[in-house]
């Protein structure tokens, strides 16, 4: 059987060998659940996780506070302390009896009986220390218990504090009650250790006696996990502050980008792309036969393999005929603007719909960025308020608990004066939304509105937003909403904006946000 051996951490160990991106992603994962950076890196350590490649899952504190609690709790639910002190007490009532029976032997004074000495244990033994004995037996015995005192008077705090909760059946001795005691003092400094984020204290070797071997190395794990995000790039401090640095956005984009193009399977029909020459960026492992006025990009793997499949091939001559080629697809490139609308209100928390929201935002601005960089794609959150969302704020940005209405109608304000500040003419809003609105301003006055009852309606708030939809679509802007939630409301408010603008509106539950939106913009810069 492998043993593994902790001491105490000092800084100078060699890490555990940890698989670097997978322990970021999952630090970003939280961020897409609405996680604060600091709150991200914090639910890792107090909740732990599994790591591929390892046989157990990586023991969080909250875990190791508990697994340490129910030791606590099975000590004082068997074992009971009322014969504790017995062994102590009669030894030294024996030895009291010894030196006068040896006194009255010898016939010199007696010496007080063990019953006329104070009362208490330790101020017995107060009270024979200035004796001389003269029982060589009793005289070791007394000695004994002298060397002993710390412990009798530690055993005397722990029992005044703590023997009432002690309620088993089993009584210990003196020995196994001073055993206990050192444990649960243990066990008590650990928990207040883990409990206050002084890991860098915590005996290893104590943790392991306790807990097991996997805790002490999932407890090394979690040390190096600030200094695994901050040596990747992916996070800095910045005054006390746990903040996502420029290339932990991009590995954020990255992983939303990933995470819902796999969701997605490539639509096969209404994809034709026409005989003219393309640009763009080639698509991923995506090819088709050659057709005339293609620009041509060759699939060298694919042509060749239809070549010999064809049987085309002497010796190591292979002939090629027009009817073999392959060109990989690109995607053309077009000049447009997107502002993606991004719902913050309160009511986004529950059933999964701000992650889902908020990874596709993602995943969409790192689509548009990467791979049509002459484009232009922003993010406006909208609560009771709304504002523009940058890089780093859509990195953090969590729903407004403090703002909880919606202020579509803010929403779209800001949408036209971005598109308007672009220039380009391709332009398009994506609504993200699980609510109507209930927000709303009259001039420069904003105003809130709940419905009355349950699935009534906010009516100036809609009114307002719905003019709002009109200017948009004057302006010649398409409005595409996703409606998270199936409140009949929300969903005749929806088809009303589909209405006015000519846009679309699409019902639809969080886990199909990101291939719904995803297929349709792929199929759209497809078409363009």
């Amino acid at each position: 059987m492998k043993k593994i051996t902790y001491r105490q951490w000092d800084g100078s160990q060699q890490p555990f060998s940890l698989n670097k991106k997978e322990i970021a992603d999952r630090f970003f994962e939280n961020l897409f659940k609405g996680m604060s950076p600091g709150m991200s890196l914090a639910q890792m350590m107090w909740e732990g996780f599994s790591l591929a490649g390892r046989d157990f899952r990586i023991m969080g504190l909250e875990e190791m506070i508990a697994e340490l609690q129910k030791q606590k709790d099975d000590m004082l639910s068997q074992y009971n302390l009322e014969e504790a002190f017995d062994q102590p007490y009669n030894e030294l009532e024996f030895a009291v009896e010894n030196e006068n029976f040896t006194r009255a032997v010898k016939r010199a004074p007696q010496i007080p009986t063990f019953g006329e000495l104070e009362p208490g244990l330790l101020e017995k033994m107060n009270a024979l220390k200035p004796i001389s004995f003269l029982d060589e037996e009793s005289q070791e015995i007394y000695s004994r218990w002298e060397k002993r005192e710390k412990d009798i008077q530690d055993l005397y705090a722990f029992y005044s504090n703590y023997a009432h909760f002690f309620t088993g059946e089993t009584a210990l001795d003196f020995e196994q009650a001073v055993a206990l005691m050192r444990q649960a003092g243990e066990i008590e400094k650990l928990q207040q250790q883990l409990l206050s984020g002084e890991l860098f204290r915590i005996d290893m070797e104590s943790l392991q006696k306790l807990l097991g071997d996997n805790a002490g190395e999932s407890l090394n794990i979690l040390i190096q996990l600030p200094g695994v995000l901050t040596d990747e790039g992916m996070i800095e401090k910045d005054q006390g502050r746990i903040e996502i640095t420029p290339r932990g956005m991009r590995s954020l984009g990255e992983l939303a980008f990933g995470s819902v193009y796999r969701q997605i399977k490539r639509d096969k029909q209404g994809g034709q792309l026409g005989n003219a020459p393309q640009t763009g960026e080639i698509e991923p492992d995506t090819s088709r036969p050659y057709q005339y006025g293609d620009r041509f990009d060759p699939d060298i793997s694919r042509t060749i393999l239809k070549a010999v499949s064809q049987g085309r091939h002497r010796g190591r001559r292979l002939d090629l005929s027009p009817d073999d080629f392959y060109i990989r697809e690109r995607e053309p490139l077009i000049t447009s603007t997107i502002v993606v609308l991004l719902d913050l209100s309160w009511s986004m928390s529950v059933d999964g719909r701000f992650e889902a929201a908020k990874k596709v935002t993602l995943a969409l601005h790192h689509y548009i960025k990467t791979r049509f960089p002459k484009d232009k794609i922003h993010v406006v959150g909208f609560s009771t308020e709304a504002r523009e969302l940058k890089e780093k704020d859509l990195s953090q940005v969590v729903w407004d608990i403090q703002r909880p209405f919606t202020n579509l109608q803010g929403g779209l304000r800001m949408a036209m004066k971005l598109i308007k500040r672009s220039g380009n003419r391709n332009n398009r809003v994506l609504v993200i939304t699980d609510g109507q609105p209930t927000a709303y301003y009259l001039g420069n006055e904003l105003h809130a509105e709940l419905p009355d009852e349950m699935f009534g309606i906010s009516e100036n708030a809609c009114r307002e937003t719905l003019v709002e939809v009109k200017k948009v679509t004057a302006q010649g802007m398409n409005i595409e909403t996703f409606l998270l939630d199936r409140n009949p409301v929300l969903v005749e408010f929806g088809k009303e904006v589909a209405r006015i603008n000519r846009g679309r509106a699409v019902l639809c539950v969080p886990n199909d946000l990101g291939k719904l939106m995803f297929l349709e913009e792929i199929k759209k810069r497809r078409r363009s």
